[in-house]
């Protein structure tokens, strides 16, 4: 019996030892790795979230945010950018603001993951209330009538159009302007549709973006 046990023990033995050999090196491999650290750099996107319905974001400085991170390999390369956006949420926000966000104190990472460096440090964000102003509409002429010709009245319907548009903006306008109309090419009285001209400053037209053109004519005869 004790003889049995000897040679068990005693066969193979270089096989044995050498597995077990093999076993270690796959343990300090496995266990190096996971006690190295490396570090990476991403740009993590900024995102606005909650905007309410009176208010837009006019500026959103900057978009993106370079960060360094350092930490244990398997668990930094495991950090996306999308996974760690940046939300800025504006829920409260109801009116024209300038803002100003400290980066850091939106981003978060796992434990063993440490922030190296941040640019830029600070998010900025400009905020615009929509305001809604009623304006006169004016016609916009250019050429002549023929000679024979006069313009006895000329009137658009309505006369009145409702603006929207950044409150800082459109508080300032005062009256808004018909696509042109050329004198030259009207020759007896007439009722059109007109188109009413958009500038950069008006957002859209609340009920109307063309009025009706009403020109009366007269005709002093081509002799006279």
């Amino acid at each position: 019996m004790a003889e049995n046990l000897k040679k068990l023990v005693v066969n193979n033995l270089g096989l044995k030892a050498g597995a077990l050999l093999l076993a270690i090196l796959v343990w300090a491999v496995i266990s190096g790795r996971e006690r190295t650290f490396s570090e990476k750099t991403l740009k993590i996107p900024v995102e606005v979230v909650n905007v309410s319905e009176n208010v837009e974001v006019a500026t959103l400085r900057p978009e993106e945010v370079s960060v360094s991170l350092k930490g244990a390999s398997k668990f930094v390369a495991a950090i996306s950018p999308e996974s760690h956006a940046i939300k800025i949420d504006l829920k409260n926000i109801k009116e024209s603001s300038k803002l100003n966000y400290f980066a850091e104190d939106y981003l978060e990472f796992p434990k063993g993951i440490q922030l190296v460096a941040i640019h830029p440090k600070m998010i900025e964000v400009y905020v615009e209330e929509f305001a809604t102003r009623e304006v006169a509409v004016k016609i916009r002429f250019r050429g002549r009538l023929a000679p024979h010709l006069r313009l006895v009245s000329a009137k658009v319907v309505p006369d009145r159009v409702t603006i929207m548009g950044y409150k800082s903006q459109v508080n300032d306008i005062d009256m808004v302007l018909t696509e042109e109309v050329d004198l030259a090419g009207v020759s007896a009285s007439q009722s059109r549709r007109l188109p009413l001209k958009q500038t950069r400053d008006i957002l859209r037209f609340r009920d109307h973006r063309d009025v009706e053109l009403q020109l009366e004519i007269e005709d002093r005869g081509a002799g006279k």
